[in-house]
């Protein structure tokens, strides 16, 4: 360029030093909106990784200064972001000085730059102090600036400190950066710290927002406490959240995996007091929890009041019924519910006849457990691993080696992959082949020899 008589200006320096970083895509999202006289978008995010071209770039930059070309905001920014990936703490922080020394005014963009740079050499104080300043000079964080600031404390072990962003931000702070902050917690595994910033938000806010509540009360039932779950879902209308059925199923679901069910029926009758309609995925999570721990009355119930109500059940419903019924023992009344389910025009999935075949087989009626599984290929319900498994648990329990091994057959024809279950049963069958029993035979020492049954 030189030699042709060009002058190279702060767009050429610019343009070199985003290639050399391998920055193409960010050059021309910064330049171009800066050549047609806009303003660079605040949520713009600078992508890019730190290269192997970083001291390149510096040599670029000290060449364009040297050529009366003076760096702007922008070529300062791409250097310290460069440079903080490369973990070059000496040299952004240098850059840093020189860009504000120079009086380039940092933007949003810069800001978070900046900070994050920071964050990923472990410089938690510095950026603490830079998020400070950024406050101060009236520079609005928005949500990146947030995700680095969780990321900065996350990694350094410092989340203890979170008030004190809080603090720093607190002018900032409204329902949707609470909202941000709840889920990304929620998402991340800190329940304890989403709760407190719940709790800040809770004080400062006379209404709520909707997707914040949903997080922390999710956030609970993860966590187990069911107790505080239940708590905050009562809690809810003083906020002006309006409960609805996907949040009392979702504690109902955390109450039945911990089979909590003396909760349910109150919880239940509570919605329905507070208008609000269960709907199918209500009564399958209760039927399912009340099966589990043997309230088959309670059970039996609510399928008799799904029966008679507008939500009718569905084939998940039937399966959850037909197990409580059988593994309580009431096998005839699971047989039953069974044809009573085709009748209705339910077609049995793969679940409700491996259900089926168990429980026959654990009441030693192979013979019934052979017919189901062969109903259910003759109706195309391909059966899956588990079902195979069920069937050949069955067996050797009952002592069919032959048919056992002639089933394991089956099972590989139809190209299923045994799994750990299916070995530990092959394992048992060949123990049972091996099995020896004591015979008398003429012996000169004990009378007695081992021999192969």
């Amino acid at each position: 360029m030189r030699r042709c008589g060009g002058r190279a200006t702060s767009w050429t320096y610019l343009h070199i030093t985003c290639c050399l970083m391998r920055l193409p895509r960010l050059e021309w999202r910064i330049a171009r909106p800066m050549r047609m006289g806009q303003t660079v978008p605040s949520e713009v995010r600078m992508h890019g990784k730190a290269a192997i071209w970083v001291d390149q770039a510096y040599q670029v930059f000290e060449d364009m200064k040297q050529n009366y070309c003076d760096p702007d905001a922008y070529t300062y920014t791409i250097l310290i972001r460069m440079s903080g990936k490369a973990g070059k703490t000496t040299k952004f922080v240098s850059l840093l000085e020189e860009m504000v020394s120079e009086g380039c005014v940092l933007n949003l963009i810069a800001y978070n730059t900046v900070i994050e740079a920071l964050g990923k050499n472990k410089m938690v104080d510095e950026a603490i102090f830079m998020l400070s300043k950024m406050i101060e000079s009236d520079c609005r964080p928005n949500q990146f600036t947030y995700s680095i600031m969780l990321d900065v404390l996350s990694t350094g072990g410092q989340l203890h400190r979170l008030n004190e962003i809080l603090d720093i931000c607190s002018g900032c702070l409204n329902r949707p950066v609470y909202s941000y902050l709840i889920k990304a917690l929620c998402k991340s595994g800190h329940a304890s710290e989403a709760h407190s910033v719940f709790c800040r938000m809770w004080n400062s806010h006379e209404k709520g927002d909707r997707y914040a509540f949903v997080s922390m009360l999710e956030a609970l039932c993860n966590a187990e406490k069911t107790t505080e779950a239940i708590d905050l879902l009562h809690m809810m209308p003083e906020k002006g959240i309006t409960t609805d059925v996907g949040m009392y199923n979702m504690i109902f679901s955390a109450l039945g995996k911990l089979k909590q069910v003396s909760f349910m029926s109150s919880l239940y009758d509570t919605m329905r007091a507070n208008g609000v309609v269960p709907d199918v995925f209500t009564y399958n999570i209760m039927i399912s929890s009340f099966g589990r721990v043997g309230l088959v009355d309670k059970a039996s119930e609510l399928f008799e009041e799904m029966e008679d109500g507008s939500c009718k059940p569905d084939v998940v419903t039937y399966n959850s019924m037909i197990n409580c019924l059988g593994k309580n023992g009431d096998l005839d009344e699971a047989h039953m519910l069974f044809k009573d389910m085709q009748e209705k025009g339910y077609d049995p999935d793969v679940f409700t006849y491996s259900i089926l075949i168990e429980c026959f087989g654990k009441s030693n009626k192979v013979d019934m457990a052979c017919s189901l599984f062969d109903e259910m290929v003759a109706q195309g319900c391909i059966p899956n691993i588990v079902t195979y498994n069920i069937l050949l648990d069955c067996l050797e329990r009952r002592g069919k080696t032959t048919e056992a091994h002639k089933f394991y057959e089956t099972l590989k024809q139809q190209g299923l992959t045994p799994d750990s279950i299916t070995y530990s049963i092959l394992e048992r069958l060949e123990s049972r082949s091996q099995r020896t029993v004591r015979i008398r035979k003429p012996s000169r020492n004990t009378g007695w020899v081992i021999s192969p049954v």
